[in-house]
């Protein structure tokens, strides 16, 4: 005779809990951290000068492609432990990446558009322990 569960209790089609958190930041400032959950950060600042990134134990993505960069340049640090950074960064800029990786993985790959043309700077550094940083 043979048994079978139609519609267990921990068996759902509900994939909400994987989704993960969605943020907009609008100043030229932000901070944001992470811990034991997805978050997806979408920087829209006119003039963006610093931001603060967190991760523990989660995957984070920072989308800059629709942030202006302050012409002065614009700083951003990461920290993670045990999780994955990855960091969408405008078409428009100079990217100066900075990290301390320990037993960590970091991929730079992005695209340098105009050349020649003075370009702000987005300078990226902190210490990712554990996991990864993609910037591209």
């Amino acid at each position: 005779m043979q048994t079978r569960a139609t519609n267990p209790d921990w068996q759902t089609d509900d994939d909400e809990d994987f989704e993960p958190e969605r943020v907009a930041a609008v100043g030229n400032d932000f901070e944001r951290g992470a811990a034991f959950q997805g978050l997806w950060l979408s920087v829209r600042s006119q003039e963006l000068r610093t931001g603060r990134v967190t991760a523990a134990l989660s995957g984070v993505t920072v989308d800059l492609r629709e942030a202006a960069i302050s012409p002065e340049g614009a700083t951003l640090y990461v920290q993670a432990a045990l999780s994955g950074i990855e960091i969408l960064v405008p078409p428009d800029c100079d990217v100066v990446c900075d990290i301390d990786a320990v037993c960590s993985g970091v991929r730079e790959n992005w695209r340098v558009s105009g050349a020649g043309e003075p370009r702000p700077r987005l300078r990226i550094t902190g210490m990712v322990v554990a996991g990864g940083l993609s910037v591209r």
